[in-house]
């Protein structure tokens, strides 16, 4: 006669504790995500420099409440910005943020990368003093950008010489330096641009975007390659919190690039 324990057999209660201590043991030993992100302050989209690793942003708020409410763990890990098209190759991450077709190098163009629907939408281009915004093209000899960044837009210039890339790991110092006629363009995202005005106690518009030179509207994705059903949920999230999210951008005062 099999023994029970307060209405459990004994058998039953084995079985319970057994397949409890599995999914215990798998809480425990939970695979945890990495996400590559730049080493760089682009504040109010991202800040995971040295710095300000534990500073809040819209990137790090969007993707950590995907993640908590999936149950997934995970950590950001700041990467080199010099080495972006390499981070899935030579880092061993799971995921990058923020990333874009455009940004692969032909090396990087090799691999299986998926990528989720648009996060943002933003404007590429060159920004100038409000009284250069209608400076022709071949008139900006300095642009000023991130150290890393590669600005794509200028391509041919850079190719043949007849402009000159400075580059700086420090939005406040590019804006200054226009500011003070040192650069004659900057190749930073607007929004970036008006959170160091703010700061500085200057106005948005001081600085515009020249609609001489070449611009277009791009977007930040996340991507991967080892988990794209990962990704499908994330693009699932990104459908049912539209809401939230629009909420999110509210908060950090990020304005996005309309459709032509």
């Amino acid at each position: 006669m099999t023994k029970s324990f307060n209405g459990w057999s004994i058998f039953t209660l084995s079985i319970y504790l057994v397949m409890l201590s599995v999914c215990v043991s798998d809480k425990l030993h939970a695979k945890e995500y990495i996400i590559g992100v730049e080493d760089v302050s682009y504040y109010p989209f991202y800040d995971f420099s040295a710095k300000q690793s534990n500073q809040k942003s819209f990137s790090k708020e969007l993707l950590s409440t995907f993640f908590q409410q999936h149950g997934y763990k995970f950590q950001f890990v700041s990467l080199p910005v010099k080495r972006f098209d390499k981070w899935f190759a030579e880092e061993s991450i799971d995921f990058k943020f923020p990333d874009n077709v455009r940004w692969r190098s032909a090396e990087s163009k090799k691999l299986n990368i998926s990528y989720s629907k648009p996060i943002l939408h933003l404007t590429s281009g060159s920004y100038v003093l409000k009284k250069n915004r209608n400076l022709p093209e071949q008139a900006i000899k300095r642009l000023g950008t991130m150290y890393g960044f590669y600005p794509t837009l200028w391509v041919e210039r850079v190719r043949n010489n007849s402009i000159e890339i400075v580059e700086s790991k420090s939005t406040f110092s590019l804006v200054k330096h226009l500011l003070h006629g040192n650069l004659d363009a900057i190749n930073i995202e607007k929004n970036v641009i008006d959170h160091v005005l703010k700061g500085m106690g200057r106005e948005k518009d001081e600085i515009v975007l020249n609609l001489q030179a070449k611009h277009e509207r791009y977007a930040f994705h996340f991507s991967t390659i080892l988990h794209p059903e990962i990704l499908q949920e994330f693009n699932e999230f990104l459908n049912t919190h539209s809401k939230q999210i629009a909420e999110l951008k509210r908060k950090y005062g990020i304005i996005e690039a309309l459709a032509n």
